[in-house]
């Protein structure tokens, strides 16, 4: 059975409504008011969390709005104070071109005027080493050559002289020819007996003296005088240890009464070069260095190449 429920509804005049329902129907529409008001509040409440969470999203929206003005701000700023940097690196840059172009053409101008000094100095220096060169009897080769080259040709084109190039030339040359020429002392010390005749200092009797003695302390370094090739060195009697050097254009030196050798037969040895110490080997009145030059065989006076040598400071040995 279906059970039904009454409502009954009286009024103030004594009219009476009535109302019949069933009991399942109420319950249904119970059921559906209830699901109503349920999704209701469940609507309502998402609202109230849309529109706080708007809100918050405005905020942030703002406060970002503010920091893209700020950044636009200091943007802006950056580039202007790039601008202001670039044009006074461009300020800079176009004054140091303007420098650097007054610099190379004083540089240029300097280098003209030392160049032409250097010439001049150059040619007198040449000529006064020629005729000191002239006077030993050393001749200096030059560059140029008449004979014809194996192997080679081409046209012909005339040589313009340039005076710069052949005082430089002439200089190369005379540096090739001396490094073998034996100049400058061998030692430090002094001289105590010059080349000539003597008196002897061990019987004093007269005699010649075939090269030059050279007061020094035992063990005091000697040098070389010229590039060559050791050709001797042993204990040669009244010379004691003994060194000779062959220069290999005529010339050899060679170094007496030594403590010490510091070079080898067959050594090859530049002018300079440290070949043994200073003693008393030998027939000897004392710690000293006996040197001679000899040219084709033939004793020659030392002193004069030492003379040539105080032209060419650099390259004489002991200084």
């Amino acid at each position: 059975m279906n059970e039904r429920i009454h409502i009954l509804i009286t009024g103030e005049r004594g009219k009476t409504l009535r109302f019949h329902f069933q009991r399942q129907k109420i319950c249904i529409l119970s059921m559906f008011a209830t699901i109503v008001v349920i999704v209701l509040a469940i609507t309502s409440i998402f609202s109230l969390s849309l529109f706080s969470r708007n809100r918050v999203i405005t905020q942030e929206l703002t406060e970002l709005r503010i920091k893209a003005s700020k950044s636009d701000e200091i943007i802006a700023r950056m580039e202007n104070n790039a601008n202001a940097e670039r044009s006074r690196l461009n300020l800079q840059i176009t004054s140091l071109k303007l420098r650097h172009a007054n610099l190379l053409a004083s540089f240029e101008q300097e280098k003209d005027e030392l160049l032409s000094t250097a010439v001049n100095e150059l040619n007198q220096r040449s000529e006064l080493i020629d005729n000191m060169m002239q006077k030993i009897g050393v001749k200096v080769s030059s560059n140029t050559s008449k004979k014809s080259t194996p192997n080679s040709g081409g046209p012909f084109i005339a040589l313009n002289p340039d005076l710069q190039n052949e005082l430089l030339d002439k200089a190369d040359t005379f540096l090739e020819t001396v490094k073998a020429v034996p100049l400058g002392k061998p030692v430090k010390g002094t001289i105590t007996s010059r080349f000539g005749p003597r008196r002897d200092p061990v019987n004093h009797k007269r005699s010649f003296h075939e090269g030059i003695d050279f007061k020094g302390k035992t063990g005091d370094n000697i040098y070389a005088t010229g590039a060559g090739v050791v050709t001797k060195a042993f204990r040669n009697g009244s010379y004691g240890n003994f060194v000779e050097i062959d220069h290999k254009n005529g010339y050899k030196t060679t170094f007496a009464h030594m403590k010490k050798f510091k070079v080898a037969v067959g050594d090859k040895v530049k002018r300079g070069q440290l070949i043994g110490q200073i003693g008393n080997t030998g027939r000897s009145t004392g710690p000293h260095l006996h040197y001679e030059l000899l040219y084709k065989g033939k004793p020659t006076n030392p002193l004069k190449y030492m003379q040539v040598a105080k032209l060419l400071e650099p390259e004489s040995s002991a200084k």
